[in-house]
């Protein structure tokens, strides 16, 4: 009877361990405030396509990746967060479109990778197996990887595989923060109850999901502030 919800405990005490800590930028010194400068400087730069992980050039700079399920946003993301009018990801209609693992430069600050769509059931077996072992090369492999930002639809019930991908990043010890996407399309009485909602069903940390919207521009500050955060730890 009550085993759903020991669950729910478990899963957020072990998910703990590599959540990312609250931000931190009231006490942040003059290191992040030129992060955040390098940021606007340069804004988000398309680097290049890979199809295999093994062919990504390395990089010395703190790396973040962007995981979710196909067509929840994650282009129009990181479209908003470069803070320019020209859009750095190819946006798709048709989920399960973005099939490479895309680079992306932000000056000399860090890289970005967006990888490919995960959960899209039109999709034949054997491409979301070459996916899947695509993705798990590349997390494995990247060794200046600091942290996945996991983005989750704002107006969906929480997701099976959405845990699950939490779960694959907490076992390979990868920190994760997870961004709930178009919080502009829900009422916004209705918004708190949402993230209450996704944060239960994830067994999410206090401070998560960050409502993100790509179109009003809610949560970019917010997201920039944890990957500031965990690209300036030591």
């Amino acid at each position: 009877r009550h085993a759903p919800a020991r669950m729910c405990a478990l899963l957020s005490i072990a998910r703990s361990l590599v959540l990312l800590p609250p931000p931190c930028l009231r006490r942040a010194g003059l290191a992040t405030m030129s992060w955040a400068k390098e940021v606007d400087r340069s804004g988000v730069i398309f680097v290049n396509s890979f199809a295999d992980p093994r062919g990504m050039p390395f990089s010395p700079l703190p790396e973040v990746t962007l995981v979710g399920r196909s067509n929840v946003g994650k282009s129009s993301a990181l479209n908003a967060l470069s803070g320019r009018r020209k859009r750095v990801a190819q946006v798709s209609k048709t989920p399960g479109r973005t099939r490479l693992i895309n680079l992306f430069s932000v000056g000399s600050a860090l890289t970005v990778t967006d990888l490919p769509g995960y959960g899209f059931a039109k999709v034949s077996a054997e491409l979301q197996e070459e996916w899947r072992r695509n993705v798990e090369a590349y997390l494995r492999q990247r060794e200046n990887l600091r942290a996945a930002v996991v983005f989750i639809d704002s107006q969906r019930e929480p997701q099976a595989v959405d845990a699950q991908i939490l779960d694959f990043l907490a076992f390979h010890e990868i920190p994760s923060v997870v961004v709930a996407t178009k919080v502009d399309k829900v009422r916004p009485s209705q918004l708190d109850n949402c993230m209450a909602a996704l944060r239960r069903g994830l067994a999410l940390p206090p401070d998560q999901p960050i409502p993100f919207s790509s179109t009003t521009g809610v949560g970019r500050k917010e997201l920039w502030q944890y990957l500031q955060e965990i690209c300036l730890a030591e």
